[in-house]
């Protein structure tokens, strides 16, 4: 008989839709042969939370889910035992925001957590497999070693696979070295590893490169050095076990109904293999971009939508392929689907492709936007301008796609002036969508910062601050496990500006969500412009424009505009050579009301049309 293998998902992954990774390796191993059963722990452990609490604990800070499993595993160890008391200020807004007292939470760490990995340990008979793998990613680290340790305890003949990005690179062979009940590790992509290891597991013969063992108590490891490419071999996901696990939890569950769906289309950046971006610690040992051909992206997604019952996706690309925009989104507008998709892009995209996403189905999309500081910008490696920036946020807001974008701030050589720039840009914007919330970038593993930090003028001071508290163990090199990193730059930034930042945002973000939250449109007649200006407080402006003024309102709606392009315009709309000759006193004079934003060069109008068909 062919090996069983089980694959895990632990608390604290996402219960609101199936993991990918375990989708993923569900098809790969099936279509190799091997018969396998996936474990969505988590969906019992957030049950038992309740889903509105567990959903709000997956997105806290501090690692406070590992540190909520940690009791099992490291006891009652100082450090551990401190954390509520380090970072008390946290701790309290945690407990409110969940409705939770302090002793509650520790009751949840001390008494609830440990009880639930002894439920997982016993209402399943894990003896029935020869493998049991786990996905460790992000919060769920913890509590999978945990109950991989009791698992190897009572049954001591299977082995213990451990994989994902917990596992990368360093961080998964410290993670390895440390915990011996970890037989293999898979640091890397697992298609041309895993079935590889399960072969010589089953048959015997040589551990393939890619996997961490031990022999005669030495770690073992060989990188590999292929990244898969050879998408056609293997189908789209498999979820069949959350959808029959979730219906075991609760018949009637909303999860249930048009549920989310996570769907990968490629692997690595097709922006990184030019210029990583320097904070980015994604795609660590995989930055080559490969991706699926176009017609198996849409042949996979029917069958998904199909077999699951729904029209939500979630892509979990680092970024989108540019030519799906036509070939895959573009297909589904042209069939009027109802399908809905959240995507990450690179935010230089056109009011076209803008559009082409929308009309196909993109109603979320993630553009790293990052900030409106030319200068930040460049240091950060992004690639785009401020005026790409606002392009994206306007022809969003037209289409209809909701935008979800952060302000980073932080970085290495910015200036007081940076800070200003920004500052005075926002309240110009705030008839878009605002940033879901303004901080500091996080020093991540495989970064350009990371990997070079004096070139980069970064000065790395220790692990994450949650690290030492979390793994309190003196086994556990806690900088090879870190992935976000406690660091200093060399900046003087002026506390007034960070504050007046934050509460520009904070204003912004409020006025989007009143009743009457702001707008700027203009609407188009044959000899004339009308602008409908409602950003600020007061009662909204109504000006209407003549000649030049709204020749080049009009000009510059779709994309940005050079003077040069705008002097021709003029000259072709008929305009006289004094015109021509005061053109740039006319841009000035739409710049100081705030309704055209130039950068350089270039200028765009940032008021959105009124006409509903562009």
């Amino acid at each position: 008989m062919p090996f069983k293998v089980a694959l895990v998902n632990m608390p604290f992954g996402f219960h609101i839709y199936p993991s990918i990774q375990l989708g993923t390796l569900s098809t790969l191993l099936k279509t190799e042969g091997w018969e396998v059963k996936c474990f969505y722990l988590n969906l019992h452990f957030s049950h038992q939370l309740g889903l509105p609490v567990y959903n709000q604990l997956c997105e806290k800070r501090f690692l406070i889910c590992e540190w909520l499993f940690s009791q099992s595993l490291f006891g009652d160890l100082p450090k551990n035992k401190e954390y509520i008391n380090h970072f008390y200020p946290y701790i309290q807004e945690v407990c409110q925001s969940l409705g939770w007292s302090r002793e509650f939470l520790l009751e949840v760490k001390t008494k609830t957590a440990p009880e639930f990995i002894d439920w997982a340990l016993d209402s399943f008979n894990w003896s029935e497999y020869d493998v049991v793998g786990f996905t460790s990613t992000f919060n769920q680290n913890l509590a999978s070693l945990t109950l991989a340790k009791m698992i190897k305890e009572k049954y001591p003949s299977i082995k213990i696979i451990f994989g994902g990005s917990n596992f990368e690179s360093e961080m998964g062979l410290e993670y390895f070295r440390v915990f011996p009940w970890v037989d293999f590790a898979v640091i890397g992509e697992a298609e041309y590893v895993l079935p590889g290891l399960l072969t010589a597991l089953e048959k015997g013969g040589a551990i393939p490169r890619g996997v961490a063992y031990r022999k005669r108590g030495e770690v073992i490891f060989e990188e590999n050095q292929q990244v898969f490419l050879d998408f056609e071999k293997y189908g789209a996901p498999d979820y069949d076990d959350y959808f029959e696990q979730l219906k075991q939890i609760n018949p009637s569950s909303p999860l249930l109904e048009n549920p989310i769906i996570l769907y990968e289309t490629a692997r690595g950046c097709w922006w990184g293999e030019k210029l990583h971006c320097k904070f980015c610690g994604l795609n660590a040992l995989t930055m080559q971009f490969r991706a699926k051909a176009a017609v198996k992206v849409r042949s996979e997604i029917r069958a998904l939508s199909n077999r699951y019952n729904t029209y939500r996706f979630r892509m979990v690309d680092n970024i989108l392929n540019i030519k799906y925009i036509d070939r895959v989104f573009g297909k589904f507008a042209e069939e009027n689907y109802d399908l809905k998709f959240f995507v990450e892009v690179k935010s230089n995209l056109t009011k076209e492709q803008i559009k082409t996403l929308a009309h196909g189905g993109v109603n979320v999309i993630q553009p790293g936007i990052e900030s409106f500081s030319s200068n930040q910008l460049t240091e950060m490696g992004k690639g785009v301008r401020p005026i790409q920036n606002i392009l994206f946020l306007k022809w969003a807001l037209y289409y209809g796609i909701d935008v979800s974008w952060n302000i980073l701030t932080g970085f290495p050589g910015e200036t007081n002036e940076d800070y200003r720039r920004q500052i005075n840009i926002i309240k110009i914007l705030n008839h878009l969508q605002p940033p879901k919330a303004v901080g500091e970038f996080w020093l991540e593993r495989f970064s350009p910062y990371f990997n070079n930090p004096e070139d980069c003028h970064i000065e790395i001071k220790g692990p994450g601050e949650a690290y030492p508290y979390v793994y309190d163990s003196e086994k556990i090199n806690q900088m090879k496990i870190a992935y976000d990193l406690e660091f200093e730059t060399r900046n003087q930034i002026d506390p007034a500006l960070k504050k007046e930042l934050l509460m520009t945002v904070d204003q912004w973000k409020e006025r989007s969500q009143a009743e009457k939250n702001p707008f700027l449109f203009f609407m188009k007649s044959m000899d004339f412009v009308m602008v409908y200006d409602g950003r600020s407080k007061g009662e909204p402006e109504k000006t209407r424009f003549i000649g030049p003024q709204a020749w080049i309102i009009s000009f510059c709606n779709e994309a940005p505009k050079s003077l040069r392009q705008i002097k021709d315009h003029i000259q072709e709309k008929g305009g006289t050579k004094e015109n021509i000759r005061d053109a740039e006193k006319i841009i000035k004079s739409l710049e100081d009301k705030a309704l055209l934003f130039g950068e350089g060069d270039k200028y765009i109008a940032l008021a959105l049309p009124y006409n509903s068909h562009l």
